[in-house]
């Protein structure tokens, strides 16, 4: 069996970056058998592809071609068939982002709707380029897979896809997150002039994170914990800035190294998104040990599971209340965070995964 998978995704720091990179890693280690071909594009970071492929000890296709190009070609035009840059194979695995065209069978990963869920928390080109690509992967892939019930629901209820199609393969949780020591914690809080007890909550700085709400529950927060600091972790997206105030810190993208440590230091990890696909930084932050508030809809209650808080993320003091109860209740609900993480692992994707591809190939 030759595979192809679009690995584009895998050079830049997002959630589907880590999807694609654990994924082709576990496929490759449970199927030596198989003759995987791994092929991208980028304008500049080609280089960064090739070294991914050249770790794996796979072939590979990698081009020049940016992801806006690729936007143009394959999902607008919907030219230059995808075997044309990557040569003939049994099965095409594509990405998040493009959608060739092809003779050859494709399966397509769905992280989200959130361009249709949601068009207000994006931007324009994003909600544009989603659309078309959808637009293909309804029409042409053999097999969808979602990272979530939830993300299969929204499939079949917004694009009215078959859901015989559509193959729920969660996301797993990397050994590397795990409780860190105290000398590690207190390392990487002093890296960040963390002083004393905080809550932390990750993602890029945009709308459908709920920020705001998140701060302002903060502002209750604080009445009970004067010393209390929120630190926000995330790259600027979009949308409106938020405004700095005492007691919450916004340093900006965070390297994943540091964030093993972020998450086992912290009082809880917040996230009271208004929509996830899956959802990974609730899933890391369980793995660590701590304990999680998390919205009660889309993705994140089947994430979190009895392990977390849920909370409605419009109702600011409930959003408080799941933190206080988070506290208070830290040691009891630390060992549920990570008795529930161990439930995810990347193999078991990469197994569904594989299951998938054959049922296809099988037809």
């Amino acid at each position: 069996m030759k595979i192809a998978i679009d690995i584009s995704q895998v050079i830049y720091a997002t959630g589907v970056s880590v999807y694609t990179r654990n994924l082709v890693e576990n496929l490759i280690k449970l199927y030596p058998q198989t003759d995987f071909v791994l092929y991208g594009g980028s304008l500049r970071r080609k280089n960064e592809l090739d070294n991914f492929i050249k770790r794996l000890k796979v072939s590979g296709k990698t081009n020049h071609l940016s992801p806006k190009f690729l936007d143009l070609i394959w999902n607008s035009f919907h030219l230059l068939p995808v075997e044309k840059l990557i040569g003939q194979v049994d099965l095409v695995h594509t990405s998040d982002w493009a959608e060739p065209p092809s003779t050859l069978p494709k399966v397509t990963t769905v992280h989200d709707l959130i361009p249709f869920k949601y068009p207000q928390t994006t931007t324009s080109g994003i909600r544009a380029a989603h659309k078309k690509r959808l637009s293909w992967v309804k029409k042409e892939s053999k097999a969808i897979l979602a990272v979530s019930q939830s993300t299969k629901k929204d499939l079949v209820d917004l694009l009215k896809i078959d859901p015989e199609k559509i193959f729920v393969t969660y996301e797993g949780v990397e050994n590397y997150f795990q409780p860190q020591p105290p000398d590690v914690v207190n390392r990487i809080k002093k890296r960040y002039r963390l002083d004393g007890e905080y809550i932390f909550s990750l993602g890029t700085l945009e709308p459908r994170k709920n920020l705001p709400r998140l701060i302002e529950a903060f502002r209750v927060i604080k009445e009970h914990y004067p010393e209390m600091k929120l630190f926000i972790g995330g790259g600027l997206g979009w949308g409106e800035k938020l405004k700095p105030e005492p007691g919450v810190i916004l340093p900006g993208f965070i390297p994943y190294a540091d964030l093993p440590g972020l998450y086992s230091g912290c009082l809880t990890f917040c996230l009271p998104s208004l929509y996830e696909g899956f959802g990974l930084p609730v899933l890391e932050a369980m793995a660590c040990g701590a304990p999680v508030v998390t919205s009660n809809i889309s993705s994140l209650p089947e994430i979190a599971g009895q392990a977390g808080i849920l909370v409605d993320p419009g109702n600011i003091s409930e959003i408080a209340g799941g933190i206080l109860t988070a506290i208070e209740n830290y040691s009891e609900l630390s060992q549920k965070s990570q008795k529930r993480a161990k439930i995810f692992s990347w193999e078991e994707t990469a197994r569904l995964t594989y299951a998938v591809y054959q049922k296809v190939l099988d037809q």
